[in-house]
């Protein structure tokens, strides 16, 4: 970043496409706003405009980069919005953004509040409410979407782009609303038929009915063909996978099917002409199955410990990644580093560290009769450590809604008195009001209980008493992610053999608890891990606002 940023004003707009038809909501009115409401009322210079005619769901918005590419070499002080969600949809993208830039001593105004100043911790907190309605809007937006797919499906259309051999058609019924459906392209359609005819001979692979097509003159609805020779080595090269995604589309056989909505094949028929019948499509799978089983290849190596291993050498760690060499015709899956320790990568054989994952969930896993007192002993204490500190808490808010009151009667007075005009005070009070609900739902979420924490735990107690007996029962990948949601580290010495891990929050605490429960002393105190101030401390703060949340075959 430049040592010296230049004073002056930079803005940006963005329309989005659902926006186009919007004055409220188009490049001038947004200029218009932001010249009133920021640039007349200040002495800064204005530098540029940069704006974006794109979905703010994206960053990939080349104004947008250039702005934040611009602010980071010091070529403006002052960033002038129209709203926040202008800035972005996304909440966490544009909030990173918003950091990034007051970071660089950029000040973010926006016309819609003025007087907001997201560099203090109260004017970030309301970018921050902004951005959160802009998501939920986005959210909302993209559920009635949903909902208008899943209805148009269910009802036998197609509210996505046809595929090759039909066309979409569109009829408009009255302003603003339209008639869409799909038909047959007539000569698509016969490119389609004639691959499908070559296919439910049996004969042909999907290469030599890709080759055939081509023979015959056909193209792909891209405009290239089906076959052809490599320019740059020469070699004959065929469309295989596009050819076998038609050969794949129950569509063909005019069946919607939707695996987002659960619509299987054979529930709702398609209002379009289908290419092929029922029979063909299953018979055309069935000789594609057996081409397929008469191929040979080699099964690729599934890492059960992706991303979750770790080396001890020497009191240091290393990470662990996947490797399979291959030599001798034969092929090779190990775990190793890419650091050298003691001058050398470490390479670990992956059957030597898999086969003692079902030994390593035993030895964590809790001993079921141990789940009353457990339970008893982690509700006592969530209770408590969410309660020593509620009251403080409470009483901060309730002095903030006390200044808040005063602040109002001061509005108030010097509206009477003359001091401000009656459109300052609507902005101020507007903006008062928004902290007053603001510091009203915290309190009311402080005197909330506990049992969204208590809640969690159960639920994480309950996957670790079952995980080793679970384990067993999964296929490959349901493996890999029950050992990523209970694991943050595995950790192994250069022989392969396990000598350590780290678990994520919830399972620490419960781990950790069980130890304590078996080493407790006459006294009944409770767990040292608690009064400590250990992870369940830092993890049951109110910041936590997500929950701890599983879905498995117990």
């Amino acid at each position: 970043m430049s040592d010296s940023r230049a004073s002056g004003w930079a803005t940006y707009l963005r329309v989005s496409d659902e926006d186009k038809q919007s004055p409220e909501r188009s490049f001038a009115f947004q200029r218009q706003r932001i010249q009133e409401q920021l640039i007349a009322r200040s002495e800064e210079p204005f530098y540029r405009e940069y704006r974006d005619l794109l979905t703010g769901t994206t960053s990939k918005r080349e104004d947008y980069q250039q702005m934040l590419a611009d602010a980071e070499a010091g070529r403006f002080s002052h960033l002038g919005l129209y709203r926040a969600d202008r800035f972005g949809r996304d909440t966490v993208e544009g909030l990173q953004a918003a950091t990034r830039l007051i970071g660089q001593g950029v000040k973010i105004r926006v016309a819609h509040m003025p007087s907001m100043q997201p560099e203090t911790p109260d004017g970030f907190f309301m970018f921050l409410m902004q951005m959160g309605l802009a998501q939920r809007e986005v959210d909302v937006l993209r559920q009635r979407t949903d909902d208008g797919m899943e209805a148009k499906l269910r009802a036998g259309g197609w509210p996505h782009k046809a595929p090759d051999g039909y066309v979409n058609k569109e009829e408009l019924v009255k302003s603003n609303k339209y008639h869409r459906w799909v038909e047959l392209d007539p000569a698509r359609s016969q490119v389609i038929r004639e691959a499908w005819d070559l296919l439910l001979t049996g004969r042909y692979t999907v290469a030599r009915i890709c080759e055939e097509l081509t023979a015959r003159g056909h193209s792909r609805r891209i405009g290239k063909p089906w076959a052809w020779d490599d320019p740059r080595t020469g070699r004959r090269k065929w469309a295989v996978s596009p050819l076998h995604k038609v050969f794949h589309n129950p569509f063909y056989a005019g069946w919607v099917v939707s695996e987002r909505f659960g619509i299987r094949i054979g529930e709702i028929r398609g209002q379009w002409e289908p290419i092929v019948t029922t029979e063909e499509y299953e018979r055309g799978l069935e000789i594609l199955r057996e081409h397929d089983g008469q191929k040979s290849r080699s099964r690729r190596h599934f890492y059960l410990l992706r991303s979750l291993l770790w080396l001890e050498v020497d009191d240091r760690r290393y990470r662990m990644y996947c490797s399979t060499p291959s030599g001798r015709n034969q092929r090779y899956a190990y775990y190793l580093t890419h650091a050298k320790p003691n001058g050398r990568k470490v390479r670990v054989p992956c059957a030597v560290v898999d086969g003692q994952v079902p030994d390593w969930l035993g030895g964590v896993t809790v001993d079921s009769d141990l789940l009353p007192t457990i339970r008893d002993v982690y509700q006592a204490e969530v209770s408590e450590v969410t309660q020593s500190d509620q009251a403080a808490r409470m009483a901060d808010v309730e002095r903030r809604l006390a200044q808040l009151r005063d602040e109002e009667a001061h509005l108030v007075r010097l509206r009477i008195t003359g001091h401000i005009s009656q459109e300052t005070y609507d902005r101020v009070r507007a903006e008062w009001q928004e902290k007053m609900r603001h510091a009203e739902a915290r309190l009311a979420n402080l005197e909330r209980d506990a049992s969204r924490y208590i809640d969690d735990l159960d639920v994480a107690l309950l996957l670790l008493a079952n995980a080793h007996g679970l384990y067993s029962r999964l296929e490959e990948k349901q493996r890999a992610a029950l050992l990523q949601i209970l694991a943050k580290q595995i950790i192994v010495s250069p022989d392969g053999e396990m000598i350590g891990h780290e678990l994520h929050s919830p399972f620490t605490y419960l781990t950790a608890l069980v130890g304590d429960l078996r080493t407790r002393d006459a006294s009944g105190r409770g767990s040292e891990q608690i009064h400590l101030g250990a992870p369940i401390v830092n993890y049951y703060e109110p910041r936590h606002q997500g929950s701890f949340c599983l879905s498995w075959p117990l």
